[in-house]
């Protein structure tokens, strides 16, 4: 766990829009000239009954390494979905402990939790520099009105997102959970039609660690120990996946459950 210092706690809970002046969004003329928009796509977004949504799309910004996208108690506007790079959610409990709840990949969407409060209880963060696209959710609402299709595509995004975050609860030993961590990453990647030969991971493993309720020092040993069984090869932030069957079984009780 983290722990916020005191003089910060004022700036993690600020209701501001908290994304700074120069990077606020400006209309995207759909997604043309996109370099990213094959994500999108096979996530859903290229079919014709979501055409909608492209043309209500803007972009966000691009964050650098650490910013927040919003804060706890910003007002909810929009959903978002990282463009390229990635992101984290995390949450804060009034003693300034932070909980990695999600790493978002490009192409997912995200921020749907805040619609039955509006606003955000939680954070976003980027992981390294971070590329977003948002859909004003007043928008967005009155196209799901007209196009029921976009309804279904929310309540399929909301449902996901459920069972990713199931993951990494239940009392599984701590190799699994790694395991289907992994896994997982690979699956939504090949989802969204990106790569899944390597996992960039540009968080750390302290972020993984909390996220999996794991000690920062258990992440790095498991780490150690897929290379040695030949799982993965390891190369700073990138990890490359030479056995996912085998990675693949050893996460067969968290997966299938």
């Amino acid at each position: 766990m983290f722990r916020y210092k005191e003089s910060d706690m004022s700036v993690a809970y600020a209701p501001s829009d908290s994304i700074r002046p120069s990077h606020r969004g400006i209309h995207a003329p759909g997604c043309a000239g996109c370099a990213h928009v094959s994500a999108c796509q096979a996530g859903g977004y290229g079919r014709d009954e979501l055409s909608g949504m492209r043309s209500i799309v803007e972009r966000a910004g691009l964050l650098r390494d650490g910013e927040y996208l919003y804060r706890p108690r910003s007002p909810f506007r929009s959903l978002y979905a990282v463009q390229s790079g990635m992101a984290k959610t995390v949450s804060v409990d009034s003693a300034g402990r932070e909980m990695v709840l999600a790493f978002h990949l490009p192409g997912e969407l995200f921020g749907l939790d805040a619609i039955c409060l509006g606003y955000h209880d939680n954070a976003v963060i980027s992981l390294g520099r971070t590329q977003f696209c948002r859909f004003p959710f007043e928008a967005l609402r009155c196209l799901a009105n007209r196009e029921p299709e976009v309804q279904w595509h929310l309540i399929n995004t909301m449902s996901r997102q459920i069972h990713h975050q199931s993951l990494s609860s239940g009392d599984y030993p701590a190799e699994e959970r790694m395991a289907a961590f992994l896994v997982d990453l690979v699956d939504r990647r090949a989802s969204l039609g990106l790569a899944t030969d390597h996992l960039p991971l540009p968080m750390s493993r302290a972020d993984i660690g909390n996220h999996l309720r794991l000690a920062t020092e258990t992440v790095s040993r498991l780490f150690a120990r897929f290379r040695d069984a030949g799982f993965v090869r390891i190369e700073r932030h990138v990890v490359h996946l030479n056995d996912l069957r085998g990675l693949r079984e050893v996460a067969r009780h968290v997966l299938e459950r």
